[in-house]
């Protein structure tokens, strides 16, 4: 079960209005629900899966605040539309430590679909995008957050120099 720290006061249902009018946009059923009971914060676990990449790490999910500051889900769309706009129906929710974001998409063959958006360029899929999808809905996506899997040890090898002290390899 997801846990969450740093948590705002829950969202009430004339703030989620107001975000949905200014942008156009109506979030699914389950991602209300988190608004109005948790609204935002960082969870435990938060290790994500992105298909045929990797695993990935949520940071945080934003609320609704009354102050516009950073993790607040209205500035944050602000800010995401002003580096690199998204498309009408998407939402910017949260990201990673990278600040590579996760985004729902309200409409269309993929709403209520969460995607990773690595908008740092490093995972790009054949077609040249870099958006990918990691759940089919928001609930599905706490569900599925889990432990980050322990690094692998690295074994390094010392040998003897011919000076007779001992070096890496």
């Amino acid at each position: 079960m997801v846990t969450f720290d740093r948590t705002f006061r829950a969202a009430s249902a004339k703030q989620i209005a107001g975000f949905e009018k200014v942008h156009s946009v109506i979030l699914p059923d389950d991602y209300k629900e988190f608004l109005c009971t948790t609204n935002g914060g960082t969870p435990t676990p938060n290790c994500f899966n992105v298909p045929d990449r990797g695993d990935a790490i949520c940071a945080i999910l934003y609320g609704i605040r009354d102050k516009r500051e950073p993790a607040d889900l209205q500035w944050e769309q602000e800010q995401a539309s002003e580096w690199d706009p998204l498309p009408p129906g998407f939402v910017v929710i949260g990201h990673d430590p990278g600040g590579n974001s996760l985004i729902l998409a309200t409409c269309g063959k993929q709403a209520g679909k969460i995607l990773f958006w690595d908008r740092n360029g490093l995972w790009i899929r054949e077609d040249g995008h870099n958006t990918f999808p990691v759940s089919n809905g928001f609930r599905t996506f706490l569900e599925g957050l889990q432990e980050r899997p322990a690094e692998p040890k690295v074994n390094v090898k010392r040998k003897q120099s011919a000076k007779g002290r001992r070096t890496n390899r």
